[in-house]
């Protein structure tokens, strides 16, 4: 039987990127846009970790982390466009596709090495190391299993994003992919001095006043069809100028929606700028709200997947709606 995907396979893997880091002088440590608690946490903590190596490096991302994650350690590492380089080795962190990482992409795009660490699917597959393990919960996770019984120092700051990326990604241990070993994982954690109500406190129950303006809109305004199993909602421009909103204030809606009883898929549809527009949805059991991410270019989990379009809202708003309704009479 394949080891792959296990963790004894993902620590058989710490040696062959220690080889590829070896003698390199300066790294750039990438995620996706829009970045949650898996991105950030993780790509932050592998930065630390190629500190103890002695290895230079930067952490980019399209976007700024949201406020709800302003409070990780070092959290100021995150930056949208590098202050260095050149880079000699990149290190791509929780994402399927190159695309996902957004305006960053160019600063990996001709690097000599490259590295993917991930849960996802695969939509593409970069990286001339790739430790990909769609059995593991989350990325954090995955370099857990790396970190853990190696000659790694998991400090109490790498504990807590690597703690973190395991609460969002599990929706703190509710979510079909929690599993015995990450709440392992976890209890390794709270070993090394992770405080676990902390970061539910500042994930979950700390919300800006403007998300909670926006939740009441989503709520009031969701549609729902066939019979109840579909419901989205259309946020568009004028109303994130209206309650002084941003696109970080929308974390969580489509789970508000996913939450009617009725609800097996569930999308938020997003327009934080003029003409660029976003979805975050959301789905249960079976249905692979993934797929119907990939068909426009977008990517994640089966349950949980995002998407981009760029032009007119209403004309996005159709076309995802026929996709999510295809999907839940096909699944």
């Amino acid at each position: 039987m394949s080891q792959v995907g296990t963790p004894q396979w993902i620590r058989s893997q710490l040696p062959a990127l220690r080889q590829i880091l070896e003698g390199k002088k300066r790294a750039v440590v990438g995620t996706h846009m829009s970045p949650d608690g898996d991105a950030l946490g993780s790509a932050i903590a592998f930065s630390l970790w190629l500190d103890q190596i002695g290895l230079e490096n930067e952490v980019l991302c399209q976007d700024a982390p949201p406020s709800n994650l302003n409070w990780l350690p070092h959290v100021d590492r995150v930056r949208q466009e590098p202050i260095g380089g050149p880079f000699d080795v990149g290190v791509i962190i929780d994402l399927e596709a190159m695309s996902r990482l957004g305006r960053a992409a160019p600063y990996f795009e001709g690097l000599p090495q490259l590295v993917t660490i991930d849960h996802h699917i695969p939509v593409e597959s970069p990286g001339d190391l790739r430790i990909v393990s769609t059995k593991s919960p989350a990325t954090a996770a995955i370099l857990c299993d790396l970190f853990f019984d190696s000659d790694v120092e998991v400090t109490p700051e790498m504990a807590t994003c690597l703690a973190t990326g395991i609460v969002t990604d599990t929706g703190s241990f509710r979510y079909a992919n929690t599993t015995a070993h990450s709440l392992h994982l976890v209890a390794r954690l709270l070993d090394a001095g992770v405080n676990l109500a902390e970061i539910s406190e500042a994930v979950y129950m700390s919300r800006r006043l403007p998300a909670a303006r926006l939740t009441g809109h989503v709520l009031s305004n969701m549609r729902l069809e066939c019979g109840g199993r579909l419901a989205w909602v259309v946020v568009p421009n004028e109303i994130f100028e209206l309650y002084g909103a941003a696109d970080q204030d929308t974390e969580g809606l489509a789970n508000e929606l996913l939450s009617v009883e009725t609800v097996q898929v569930a999308a938020v549809l997003r327009e934080h700028k003029p003409g660029k527009i976003r979805g975050s949805l959301r789905s249960r059991s079976h249905f692979d709200v993934a797929g119907v991410a990939r068909e426009f270019g977008g990517g994640g989990h089966k349950n949980a997947a995002g998407v981009s379009f760029d032009g007119d809202i209403d004309k996005a708003e159709r076309q995802l709606v026929e996709a999510l309704k295809l999907c839940l009479d096909s699944s």
